[in-house]
């Protein structure tokens, strides 16, 4: 990361031609200024020259969205710059609620299908009673005149007939309407939650999980994991996108299948993956986490591909127990991460003890 720099310097000298009242640039000259200016900011604070991060620079720029430029800037005033981790946070805590709104969108169709199916269900007992109230009429009319109360049995059992049949239709179509919706419903909350890569939660689904897990008084203690894969992007850089990919899944299925059903595991963004312990501390968690980190470490990877080693693959963790509000254990798992960045890294954290470095 480079030295802290302000940043709008840069930015200032290369728009300072766009103030001049003399001349107005056409559209080429306002495209080629944002790409100097993007390509200002990435390097300004030694961003990779990614897609995600093109997106975040130019939206930041943009200045439209305020959630997105205060959490930034904040960040950027706190810590002096800004790295490719907190420009991935940023862009998943500020992503267009494109599956918020199917799902909503999804719902209010299943409630209204639901409320189409119950109005016929009154439309048959409404059916039904009138029926009941014309065969009441016709048992005191028979005797006085049959003729016509046979008629009018016979009108009324036939209005009953085509109304219960045009009713039935419409509950065998709402019925078929309502298992689409239910699927779709299911399919949209599944993709929502999982994170494609992986197939772990995401992080989304991390937290819907861990409010589920958290509302059982029964289940706790609770400590939570904050672990982020080591030198990823030396992998990246070296092997490729692809690759890095594999090193995802391989990571997050070694700590799925190490820390087992009592541990949720997610993909939280990145590189970074979060585990939530049930029925355990911050300290027994961390043991169990650094055997996982031992395990993984010894492994040497290979590049299916090209067939070329990869090497060790190795994460660093810091591991908090639960109480409250389980924001506040994010932070403080964030915190000791960061923490064991800065002591070497390939090590797992806890806020009492270091419990382990690279051997």
């Amino acid at each position: 990361m480079n030295a802290p720099i302000s940043l709008h310097s840069q930015l200032d000298r290369l728009t300072s031609w766009f103030r001049r009242t003399d001349a107005m640039p056409d559209r080429a000259a306002l495209h080629r200024l944002r790409y100097e200016q993007i390509g200002a900011l990435l390097f300004e604070h030694g961003l990779e020259p990614s897609t995600a991060n093109f997106d975040f620079a130019g939206r930041f720029l943009d200045g439209r969205e305020a959630a997105l430029v205060e959490a930034a800037q904040e960040l950027i005033d706190t810590k002096g710059g800004l790295t490719d981790r907190d420009v991935e946070r940023i862009l998943e805590r500020c992503a267009p609620a494109d599956a918020s709104d199917k799902l909503d969108k999804l719902t209010r169709e299943l409630e209204a299908k639901v409320a189409e199916c119950l109005g016929a269900v009154g439309e048959a007992a409404t059916s039904t009673s009138a029926y009941s109230t014309a065969l009441g009429e016709a048992a005191g009319q028979m005797e006085s005149a049959p003729g016509e109360t046979y008629r009018r049995l016979l009108e009324v059992t036939l209005e009953v007939a085509e109304t219960t049949r045009k009713i039935g239709g419409r509950l065998e179509s709402t019925r078929e309407d309502t298992r689409r919706l239910r699927a779709d419903l299911e399919r949209a909350v599944r993709e929502a939650e999982e994170d494609h890569l992986t197939g772990l939660p995401n992080r989304r689904g991390f937290f819907a999980r861990m409010e589920a897990m958290l509302a059982r008084t029964d289940a706790a203690p609770f400590a939570l994991a904050l672990c982020d894969i080591d030198n990823f992007k030396a992998v990246n850089d070296r092997h490729g996108h692809h690759t890095g990919d594999r090193v995802l899944r391989f990571v997050g299925r070694t700590l799925s299948e190490f820390l087992g059903r009592r541990v949720m595991v997610a993909r939280y963004g990145g590189e970074e993956f979060v585990c939530l312990f049930q029925g355990a501390d911050a300290e027994d968690a961390a043991d169990t986490l650094d055997a996982c980190r031992a395990q993984l470490r010894d492994r040497l990877l290979r590049d299916q591909t090209t067939d070329l080693p990869i090497g060790r693959v190795s994460f660093s963790a810091g591991v908090t127990n639960v109480h409250g509000d389980p924001a506040d254990a994010l932070r403080i798992a964030d915190e000791l991460l960061y923490a064991a960045k800065h002591a070497g890294k390939d090590r797992v954290v806890t806020s009492t003890t270091l419990v382990a470095s690279a051997a």
